[in-house]
């Protein structure tokens, strides 16, 4: 369930007690300790507010770039919550769009936004605004990131089969790097649904996950795969090794929004600055849309590459659609919390530890 915006400014206390006292869940085996650090209220006004929150990413400078799928608007927060700016209107000329998929800094001196109707990257200055070029986009992109004037953006493409593709920005066509899963063939029910494929780059590396799917995939930036692996589901729902075959049998149900909570999705991914990772799950529940997150699970991949500490539970607020990023080595979560008749935003740094892990082999 969406929580919506009043007129009336949000309190910044509100609902926050409840976020900084979530303790680390216990269980059977020592699990990542999960730690709120700090929360951060954003500003919003009657001009100014996120509706349905789509993408969160650090805007390097401290700060935090925020996507919205309802409205053609990407938000500039500082620190400490305040709008610093808003990129982009409603429309299809230079500097709009009717959606915006993420927003991400390129250097110091620029934004990029991706956009959806058009399909498009749309430069802005920043710090300013003001708008500076538009490239185009060769599709939808459900994750991105920017090195230079090279865009990796990752997704379903069926021409050609692809799951992450390198853009040079002003270039026309993207080149296919990470080839698509086969359970992603087209015309099959698992790329029908579950488009999304979060992944983490560095220096010549890439990781994915794909959804629905168990494993992950290492490559190099040729595409060359370089290891497959899984990280065993300890708490988080168990994803079948044929989730076509289970989204065919659940479809002949006819409860065909009930198929996004058979298994947990993954909707994070992100290589830490010690060389672990981060993989977040979501289970998601509800009949009708818009689904919400049951429950979020992190795990930690060892730098190793050889065992994981799976599944700690990340608090949220009930019926939540929560928005994650990371920013070093903290996980982020952005929520809409209610309290006292208003929806607050709120943005929570966590610390995931695991340095008392009981560590299970990966599975090849």
């Amino acid at each position: 369930m969406l929580f919506h915006h009043t007129r009336a400014a949000p309190l910044a206390a509100v609902g926050l007690g409840l976020l900084l006292a979530a303790a680390p869940m216990s269980s059977l085996f020592a699990q990542p300790v999960v730690e709120v650090r700090d929360s951060i209220v954003l500003v919003e006004s009657s001009d100014d507010f996120l509706v349905y929150p789509g993408s969160l990413v650090p805007d390097g400078a401290g700060g935090y770039l925020v996507t919205d799928y309802r409205q053609p608007h990407a938000f500039q927060y500082s620190s400490e919550g305040r709008l610093i700016m808003r990129y982009g209107a409603g429309g299809q000329g230079p500097g709009e769009w009717e959606e915006a998929q993420v927003a991400l800094p390129q250097g110091t001196d620029h934004v990029l936004v991706l956009s959806w109707q058009p399909f498009a990257v749309q430069r802005f200055e920043s710090p300013g605004g003001r708008f500076v070029e538009r490239f185009p986009l060769p599709g939808y992109a459900e994750s991105a990131t920017v090195e230079t004037d090279d865009l990796w953006i990752s997704g379903a493409h069926y021409t050609p089969r692809s799951a992450v593709r390198r853009l040079t920005l002003g270039e026309e066509e993207a080149e296919a790097v990470v080839d698509l899963p086969e359970p992603y063939r087209e015309g099959g029910p698992v790329g029908g649904m579950f488009s999304s494929m979060p992944f983490t780059k560095w220096a010549d590396t890439l990781l994915v996950a794909f959804m629905p799917l168990t494993y992950l995939v290492m490559a190099d930036e040729s595409g060359r795969e370089l290891d497959r692996f899984e990280v065993p589901a300890v708490h988080r729902r168990e994803a079948p090794s044929d989730p076509e075959a289970t989204i065919t049998d659940q479809r002949q149900t006819g409860a065909y929004f009930s198929i996004f909570g058979l298994f947990s999705l993954a909707t994070g991914l992100h290589r830490r600055p010690d060389g672990s990772f981060l993989l977040v799950h979501a289970d998601l529940a509800g009949e009708d849309p818009p689904l919400y997150t049951e429950t979020l699970w992190v795990s930690v991949i060892h730098a190793d590459r050889a065992r994981a500490c799976p599944d700690a539970r990340v608090p949220l607020g009930p019926e939540s659609h929560p928005v994650v990023g990371f920013d070093g080595d903290r996980l982020l979560v952005l929520e809409q919390v209610l309290g006292g008749g208003d929806a607050v935003t709120v943005i929570r740094r966590i610390a995931v530890e695991a340095d008392d892990c009981d560590w299970i082999g990966l599975v090849r």
